[in-house]
């Protein structure tokens, strides 16, 4: 499944890149996010839940941030296991100045599925996780 977007952030690239490498912007702007540790430079793990019906459950993940070109863009890397599947994730997030005080995140990346999660139908799994990363990048737009 491919994800991607932008979100127009009212805020410059310095300040974006900041909380796009801030636990604790991070753990508020993840819909579900209970807690975010770093575990070493780059590499965190977090317990989330997701509330919405075909992917509901609490997921055990590990995200790491990786090729860092600060503040231009970098890989994001996740993988979340629950008892009833797993998700796997990898997208590239750039940043581009629309001015002095606003910024333009673009993303773009893919996900895969499997376990029971897998077993629902790909177009609902899409909406899903557009909706999830959609709602990450409007949350974390608030924050800045």
């Amino acid at each position: 499944m491919e994800v991607q977007g932008q979100v127009k952030v009212k805020a410059g690239k310095e300040a974006v890149w900041k909380a796009l490498n801030d636990p604790d912007v991070l753990k508020k702007a993840t819909p579900g996010c209970n807690s975010i540790t770093e575990t070493e430079p780059d590499t965190y793990k977090a317990d989330i839940t997701i509330g919405i019906a075909a992917v509901r459950g609490s997921y055990e993940a590990e995200i790491k941030i990786l090729d860092k070109d600060e503040p231009e863009n970098y890989r994001l890397v996740m993988k979340a296991n629950s008892p009833a599947g797993f998700i796997e994730g990898d997208a590239r997030v750039e940043l581009q100045a629309e001015s002095d005080s606003v910024t333009i995140i673009k993303y773009d990346g893919t996900a895969q599925v499997g376990g029971l999660i897998a077993g629902v139908g790909q177009r609902i799994l899409s909406g899903i996780g557009k909706l999830i990363v959609k709602d990450f990048f409007n949350k974390l737009a608030k924050e800045v």
